[in-house]
């Protein structure tokens, strides 16, 4: 009788352990940060800076889903620190490559009603955002009369397990080094490597 009960509450402790593991929060994905370019061909990218002394860094990220639950991941939520200027800069445009082809992803202007970006501030850095405008094919300022905004990068579910973005960031010509943050958080080192 005695072995029944202690087999009996050995089973109980395991399941309400797993019961109690499975129901905390978990963290969606987890993210690497690999190669950056200094992009300096402006007509492989769909815009231009309204500032022109701004160049365009771009900043690999692989990331890995970590359960099957499909998540939406906000890109709005990255963020890229000039260490130099102590400036957090916020991404302009996302994509990825196909046959060695950029597929831009949509963006939209920034809603200052709500604006993630502002959520996870650093502390001791200030906020550095470029707006920008849409260009024609051959790289001209599109003729609609549309204001440079401040874009805002789409949602999206990560159905892969793993997947590499790239995200293009605004910097001056003087950056040299900086950091990736998620959610205010350092997620990896960046530096200038021109192509």
């Amino acid at each position: 009788m005695n072995k029944i009960i202690v087999v009996f509450l050995a089973f109980f402790v395991c399941s309400t352990a797993f019961t109690q593991n499975d129901s905390l929060p978990k963290q969606g994905y987890e993210f690497s940060v690999g190669k950056s370019i200094l992009n300096k061909k402006l007509w492989s990218q769909p815009y231009r800076y309204e500032i022109k002394s701004a160049s365009t860094l771009s900043v690999e990220i692989n990331i890995k889903r970590l359960h099957r639950k499909n998540e939406e991941l906000d890109f709005n939520f990255f963020a890229l620190t000039d260490e130099t200027k102590k400036w957090r800069i916020r991404p302009v445009a996302i994509y990825y490559y196909k046959a060695d082809r950029k597929i831009y992803l949509k963006s939209k202007p920034d809603n200052r009603n709500y604006n993630v970006f502002e959520k996870y501030q650093l502390e001791g850095y200030e906020d550095f955002e470029a707006k920008i405008y849409k260009t024609n094919f051959l790289g001209l300022k599109k003729k609609r009369k549309v204001a440079s905004t401040v874009p805002s990068l789409q949602k999206m579910k990560i159905k892969n397990s793993k997947i590499t973005y790239y995200l293009d960031f605004p910097v001056r010509s003087s950056f040299d080094y900086g950091k990736v943050y998620f959610k205010g958080k350092t997620i990896g080192f960046t530096g200038v490597k021109e192509e």
